[in-house]
């Protein structure tokens, strides 16, 4: 029930193109220091945060629609504090968000692969322009 929210939310915003910036920024600090449930999770998220980031910022362009709605529906349950598991219960309050999160990695594991290739071959970008350079007369 929880998660179908986060789907139906995630698919809106993807259809009605709306900013997610702050949705991906918010999770992506979110997993720089995870919880003890999350460890074993927070790579794959992580992954899949900057996947989705970059397929809607236009730099990725091979990403089905269902597994960015999936990636944005599952930043929204982890950021949800009240999701089926409320985040305020100590050690338990993280366990549902890192199921959900290990469930919809599982889900899209060809598409984040893919991506993590693409990403390795991206490197880090500098754009060079040639200057032609008057040749030295003798």
């Amino acid at each position: 029930m929880f998660f179908r929210r986060a789907v139906r939310r995630a698919a809106t915003m993807v259809t009605r193109n709306r900013p997610l910036g702050r949705l991906f920024a918010a999770a992506a600090a979110a997993l720089q220091h995870p919880g003890r449930s999350l460890t074993a999770v927070a790579y794959d998220a992580s992954a899949l945060v900057r996947m989705a980031r970059a397929a809607v910022t236009g730099r990725y362009r091979h990403l089905p629609r269902r597994s960015l709605i999936a990636a944005v529906a599952a930043a929204i349950y982890f950021l949800d504090p009240l999701d089926a598991i409320p985040d305020f219960i100590p050690v338990i309050g993280f366990v549902d968000d890192a199921a959900v999160l290990a469930w919809v990695v599982s889900r899209v594991r060809k598409d984040l692969n893919e991506f993590l290739v693409w990403e390795a071959g991206e490197g880090p970008v500098i754009d060079v322009t040639a200057v032609a350079t008057p040749a030295s007369s003798p």
